[in-house]
């Protein structure tokens, strides 16, 4: 994310001494006001610019001395973060200080876990959305895509859900009535041959690299299949953060054949009430899909954001999925979000999850701007 690196560029320049706090300056020179944004920092730098700053004792502080929610975390390839999130209005700045202090007992608002009691799923939640993707262990469906299960509680559920067994039914809670088979489901980046959609398999190992407060994350790693006669292999890193509807994947392809491959970013259609496209988005409402009672179990919504920086070659409908068409280059991260909402739970209308599709998309190509300072 453009908005990462220069938050981490910025932290460099405070790395040369120390002090006991930095200031972190986020501004908003776009034209909608952004809510529970998440702001990533360079952890080694800030604790080499404040005497004394360790991951247990790091806090962010808002302009009114107020303690924020924060997390500091490692990712695989050793390197530490800090993340908190900030709510900044159109054309405004917000400013916090980062300092060594006691940190405040934080809600957790998002959660991840390998599920091997229920044939290796991989489950995700936050305070608005749930999903899982199929791991080995599953015979069918085999797919790339994940499957939506609907909250209409801020609680998280998916423990609870496991337990129960009868996530299929309304307990009050929320359900599972999406129907993935072997589609892409609720979103995923997959090659494409003709009209055809390669659509994988189940991921084969599984990785977390940190749980909430704020985010989560992991990896999956994705056995070899075939693409036009050539082995393809993928890596998934999935990242949620808390007070989000949309799940970030960051793809890697590999392959032989160094020529970038033809994908899509698609998400299976089943009864579609409303569809936008976009010139890097698509939002579309339907039906519940895996109900008796599609009327009393309401519609489930479903977004697609492909990174602004990336090639899009138009939105379409292929092989039942709605897509983005696009190409990938073997070995190189490919971004993307995958979306989803109940109209029970929080989503009022198609044109309001319409608008919250469009103005992800138009947050993510224009990112706030974290300058960090003494």
């Amino acid at each position: 994310m453009k908005a990462m690196a220069m938050a981490l560029a910025a932290a460099m320049a405070v790395s040369c001494s120390q002090g006991k706090e930095v200031k972190v300056t986020v501004e908003n020179d776009s034209g909608l006001s952004r809510t529970d944004e998440t702001v990533e920092l360079d952890f080694a730098a800030l604790a080499a610019g404040v005497g004394g700053l360790t991951a247990d004792n790091a806090v962010v502080l808002d302009a009114a001395g107020r303690q924020v929610p924060s997390q500091v975390y490692t990712e695989r390839h050793g390197q530490q973060k800090l993340i908190f999130q900030t709510t900044v209005e159109a054309g405004a700045s917000a400013v916090y200080t980062v300092e060594a202090g006691v940190r405040e007992p934080y809600d957790t608002l998002v959660y991840s876990r390998h599920v091997p009691e229920r044939a290796d799923d991989y489950a995700y939640e936050n305070n608005l959305v749930a999903g899982r993707i199929y791991g080995p262990a599953l015979s069918d469906p085999r797919t790339f895509g994940p499957d939506i299960w609907l909250k209409c509680t801020d609680r998280l559920i998916v423990d609870e859900w496991y337990d129960r067994a009868d996530y299929h039914h309304n307990h009050g809670d929320g359900m599972d009535c999406y129907k993935v088979a072997n589609t892409l489901g609720g979103g995923a980046l997959a090659p494409y041959v003709g009209e055809k959609i390669v659509i994988g398999d189940n991921y084969t190992r599984q990785e977390r690299i940190c749980n909430g407060p704020i985010r989560t994350k992991a990896v999956l790693t994705y056995s070899s299949f075939d693409v036009d006669g050539k082995p393809v292999t993928a890596v998934k890193e999935i990242s949620l953060d808390a007070n989000s509807r949309f799940l970030k994947t960051s793809t890697w392809f590999d392959s032989p054949d160094t020529s970038a491959i033809p994908a899509v970013l698609g998400a299976v259609l089943h009864d579609v009430v409303s569809r936008t496209d976009g010139d890097n988005f698509i939002a579309f409402t339907e039906k519940a899909s895996d109900s008796a009672d599609p009327e009393r179990d309401g519609n489930i919504s479903v977004g697609l954001v492909i990174d602004a920086e990336e090639p899009v070659e138009g939105a379409a409908t292929m092989d039942g999925h709605a897509v983005l068409k696009t190409r990938v280059q073997p070995g190189k991260r490919f971004d993307v979000w995958t979306g989803s909402g109940w109209s029970q739970g929080g989503i009022e209308s198609p044109e309001a999850w319409a608008k919250a599709v469009k103005d992800f998309a138009y947050a993510q190509a224009h990112p706030l701007r974290v300058t960090v300072s003494r």
